[in-house]
């Protein structure tokens, strides 16, 4: 599992792995260094080096790696910004290694000619004002050289927190980080000045579970609040995936009901059932619009079907037939998927106000697409309250992209008064979206996966931890990928089969398969040309590893 942390964080488990460890900081501060250099000498297009630094140990580590690579062979230079009058001790005792072992040291930036690798160690995760002057020049002047550019830990003038730039920074080429990746590298502006990341563990605490590193955490400063930020990793899916036994049968694995597709969209039904059977759910029933039967019928033989036509309405609602027969449906599935390709027809409607009320027991709910907008507009909190009271907290996850996220609040800010932030739109949501995400989850007692380049996964705890999924790629921008990520999470909480397993570890994993499915499509067939449906192909390639 791996851990994304805030500034606050990292600084707190540099402390603890130092006071409750006992290894030294200078200890550290040199694994750090030969790290960093070895990751540079693979960089190398020359010899020369350039290390820029201020006097914390962000800049430490910088100049422990010149002399490191001074004494193997390279040309290694050293300029001191001289913009903080404190120096600590680490810092001091590598600046004197550094002209122990003949580094170079610049007087002035002007007096410096072409380096072939410059080194960024002017602030580390600690800073949280805006970078100016002697240092903003510093950090302008690397930007205009065309140098390969190398940040240690986080690129200067990146919050560690948010991704913010905090007031200029460096655009990095590579950014060599340690032990744990930090979450404003994941976000925002941090995502693209990061360049890429190169993770090295040099011992700090790192602990397998979340309880034993918030505990850590909490043991240096018990007052710590922040909220803790996972991702899975492909050795995870063997403990995670729900278990099969050879002793089994289709009834072991669920009972999948999907309300989906509509008169004029069929591709979304089709692409959410079949994901569902990809990941091991063992039944499937989609109730649908009759006119995609013939579809169905060919394309995934394997699904079972109820159809409705326009004589499945009476004034507006579900004819007495129909209703006991979509009744019956909802009490024979353990898992409801509701909304791809649902359309805004009278009939969405009329099966969405009859969902919300013959729904009952453990069931679990996957609200999606179509589904999330007819709530936006009919009242959304209301209804989930409703369902919430039939089924339990947990038992329902909601599955919107930005824009859809954008009408939910929109509804219940017009339906309850209520606003999570002081003006709704795409780009205020994304600027905060995991605040966004875990009081929308702790106010509706639901599981939010809010789509987007990075997924986050809140649940109705409203703390920790937050899911962030960072697999996935542009070929994946495409229709049709939402629908297999909601079938994917159908399939999955269709097999859950004891007490440890809960809906939202199922939410996290969906989106880590999705994901990682959307990878291995885009190695074999590029990120123009695939499609939705190469994502459902991909699946069995990231499953079939634990078998």
């Amino acid at each position: 599992m791996k851990y994304y942390l805030t500034g606050k964080q990292a600084q707190l488990i540099d402390k603890y792995t130092q006071e409750f460890l006992g290894i030294p900081g200078l200890l550290l501060m040199e694994k750090a260094a030969a790290k960093l250099a070895d990751s540079i000498e693979l960089l190398l297009t020359g010899t020369k080096i350039l290390s820029v630094v201020e006097s914390g140990n962000n800049g430490g580590d910088a100049v422990c790696a010149a002399w490191m690579l001074k004494e193997r062979g390279y040309d290694t230079y050293i300029y001191e910004i001289g913009g903080i009058s404190h120096k600590s001790d680490s810092y001091l005792a590598e600046i004197e290694k550094a002209k122990a072992c003949g580094v170079g040291f610049i007087d002035s930036l002007n007096d410096v000619n072409e380096v072939d690798i410059i080194l960024d160690g002017i602030f580390g995760v600690g800073l949280t004002r805006n970078v100016t002057g002697v240092q903003a020049e510093a950090v302008e002047w690397i930007n205009n050289q065309e140098a390969i550019k190398v940040s240690v830990d986080i690129p200067s003038g990146i919050s560690s927190d948010n991704g913010k730039i905090l007031g200029t920074a460096v655009r990095a080429d590579y950014t060599v980080t340690f032990e744990y990746i930090k979450l404003g590298m994941l976000f925002r502006e941090g995502r693209e000045y990061s360049g890429r990341i190169i993770c090295e563990s040099i011992g700090l605490y790192h602990p397998d579970t979340v309880g034993k590193l918030e505990s850590a955490i909490k043991m240096v400063d018990n007052d710590s609040v922040d909220i803790t930020h996972i991702e899975y990793e492909d050795e995870d899916l063997s403990y995670l995936l729900p278990k099969r036994t050879a002793d089994s049968n289709k009834g072991s694995y669920g009972r999948v009901l999907i309300i989906a597709g509509s008169r004029d969209i069929y591709g979304a039904v089709y692409l959410a059932a079949e994901a569902a059977y990809r990941v091991g759910a063992g039944l499937v029933k989609v109730v649908t619009h009759i006119r995609n039967r013939d579809l169905l019928m060919d394309k995934l033989p394997e699904a079972m079907l109820l159809t409705y036509g326009e004589d499945s309405l009476e004034k507006g609602k579900l004819s007495d037939s129909f209703r006991t027969s979509f009744a019956d449906a909802i009490g024979w599935a353990n898992v409801i998927l509701a909304g791809p390709g649902l359309g805004r027809e009278k009939e969405s409607y009329a099966l969405m106000n009859d969902l919300g009320d013959k729904i009952s027991g453990d069931k679990y709910l996957v609200l999606d697409a179509d589904a999330l907008n007819i709530l936006s507009e009919s009242g959304v909190k209301s209804w989930l309250d409703l369902v919430r009271n039939h089924i339990g907290s947990e038992h329902i996850m909601l599955t919107p992209h930005i824009k859809e996220m954008e009408r939910l609040l929109t509804g219940i800010s017009k339906e309850t008064g209520k606003g999570y932030l002081s003006e709704i739109s795409v780009s205020a949501i994304k600027e905060d979206r995991m605040r966004v995400a875990s009081e929308f989850a702790h106010d509706t007692q639901t599981i939010l996966v809010l789509k987007d380049a990075r997924t986050v996964v809140a649940h109705s705890g409203g703390c920790s931890p937050i899911y962030i999924n960072t697999t996935g790629n542009s070929g994946m921008s495409k229709g049709g990928s939402g629908d297999v990520l909601a079938g994917i999470l159908a399939g999955l909480l269709a097999q859950m089969n004891d007490d440890e397993t809960t809906s939202y570890v199922m939410s996290c994993l969906a989106t880590f398969i999705h994901g990682t499915a959307g990878d291995i499509a885009a190695q074999n067939l590029g990120e123009y040309s695939m499609l939705a449906r190469d994502i459902i192909d991909a699946v069995p390639s990231v499953l079939r590893g634990i078998e």
